[in-house]
C-alpha cells in the first residue's frame, strides 16, 4: 500500500496536461492558446494558427466546438477543445482533371477576349438604324432606354475593382479557414473547395462568351447621337460579363459556406455580402454606360445558375452519378440515367 502511494504521484505527473484547460485569456491575456485540437477519432490535430483559432473558430464554425458552440468557456474557465473534423472540404473533386478543365476554360476565355475580339471589325448590328450610323433608341423598351446616355467613368472603374475583389474574396476566406479551423489536411481542403468555386466562374465565363457572340447586341453607346469609334466589343452587350462573374463567385462562395457550416451565423453574412456585391455590379455597369438593365439581369441569372449548380453537383452528401446501360433483349436500346438525391 505504501508503495502505491509512492508510485501514484509519479504516474500522474507523467500524464501530459490538457493545454486547453490551462488557457484562459480572461485570466492571463498573454497566455498561449493550445497548439493542438482533439480530433473526432480521439487523437490530436495540430492547429496552424492557435491565436486565430482561439479568437474566431467558434464564430466561423460553432459546430466544431465540443459544446455545440453555445459557450467556449469550460467549468474551470478554460477553453473547451475544438473537435477537429477529418476534413473541412464539402466537395468530391477529381483535382487533376478538373484543374485542367478549369484552367483550359479560363485560358480560352482570355484568348478570345485579348486576341480574337480586338481583331474583329466592329459593325452596326441593330435591326433598326436611324440612317446616321447609330441605333434607334425608340426601338428599346423604356426599361432599357434608361441606360442610353449613361457614361460614368467612376462607376466603370468601380465595377472593375469590384470584380477583382470578388474573385479574390473566396480564395482569401477559405485560406483564413484553413488557418483558423483545425483539420488533418488544411491546405488540401482549401484547394479542393477553391477549384469548385473556380470551376463555377470558368463555366460562367464560357457561357457569357458564347451568348455575347451569339446575340451581338449593341451596347448603349451605339444609341447615342455621337457614337465613339465602333469596335467589335461595342456589339457584345448581352449579357453583362462583370455581373455574371461577380454573381457566380459570390453564389459559389455562399453555397460553400452554407455547406461547410450549417449552424454558423456567418453564412447569412456571406449571403448578404454576395447579394450586395451582385446588385452593385449590375448598377455600376448600367451607370457606366456599358450595359442595359436586361443585360445585367441576364448576366446575374447566368452567374447564379453556375455558382449554385457546380458546387451542388460536387457536394459530398449525395453525389449525382450518371450511368449508361445497353439492353440487347429489349430491341438493343441504350438508355442514359442520372442517379442520386437532388
Amino acid at each position: 500500500m505504501t508503495s502505491l502511494f509512492l508510485v501514484l504521484p509519479l504516474l500522474l505527473s507523467a500524464v501530459p496536461p490538457d493545454p486547453a484547460a490551462d488557457y484562459d485569456p480572461k485570466v492571463d491575456p498573454s497566455a498561449s492558446p493550445p497548439a493542438t485540437a482533439v480530433s473526432a477519432d480521439g487523437g490530436t490535430v495540430p492547429i496552424v494558427a492557435p491565436r486565430l483559432t482561439a479568437d474566431f473558430a467558434e464564430i466561423i464554425a460553432p459546430e466544431l466546438v465540443s459544446d455545440g458552440g453555445q459557450d467556449n468557456a469550460g467549468a474551470d474557465g478554460g477553453l473547451l477543445p475544438i473537435i477537429a473534423p477529418e476534413t473541412l472540404s464539402v466537395y468530391v473533386v477529381d483535382f487533376p482533371s478538373e484543374f485542367a478543365i478549369t484552367t483550359g476554360a479560363f485560358a480560352l476565355a482570355f484568348m478570345v477576349d485579348v486576341v480574337v475580339k480586338p481583331s474583329l471589325e466592329g459593325d452596326l448590328s441593330c435591326r433598326f438604324g436611324t440612317g446616321t450610323g447609330r441605333c434607334n433608341p425608340a426601338t428599346l423598351s423604356s426599361f432599357d432606354r434608361y441606360a442610353v446616355g449613361k457614361n460614368s467613368t467612376e462607376w466603370r472603374q468601380f465595377s472593375d475593382f469590384e470584380l477583382y475583389f470578388t474573385l479574390a474574396m473566396p480564395v482569401l476566406y477559405l485560406a483564413l479557414e484553413s488557418l483558423v479551423l483545425p483539420t488533418k489536411h488544411p491546405w488540401g481542403d482549401f484547394f479542393n473547395d477553391v477549384i469548385v468555386i473556380a470551376e463555377s466562374m470558368a463555366l460562367t465565363a464560357s457561357l457569357t462568351t458564347l451568348f455575347k457572340f451569339s446575340f451581338r447586341r449593341p451596347r448603349p453607346s451605339r444609341y447615342l447621337p455621337v457614337d465613339p469609334t465602333p469596335t467589335f466589343d461595342h456589339e457584345l452587350s448581352l449579357p453583362s460579363g462583370h455581373t455574371a462573374m461577380v454573381t457566380a463567385a459570390t453564389t459559389a462562395f455562399t453555397t460553400t459556406v452554407f455547406l461547410r457550416h450549417p449552424k454558423s451565423q456567418i453564412r447569412f453574412l456571406a449571403l448578404g455580402v454576395g447579394v450586395a456585391l451582385s446588385v452593385l455590379a449590375g448598377i455600376a455597369r448600367v451607370e457606366g454606360g456599358s450595359h442595359f438593365p436586361t443585360d445585367v439581369i441576364t448576366g446575374a441569372a447566368i452567374g447564379a445558375f453556375s455558382g449554385f449548380m457546380v458546387p451542388y453537383l460536387h457536394r459530398k452528401q449525395s453525389p449525382i452519378t450518371p450511368s449508361v446501360s445497353y439492353s440487347p433483349t429489349n430491341g438493343g436500346t441504350t438508355s442514359f440515367a442520372i442517379s442520386g438525391h437532388w
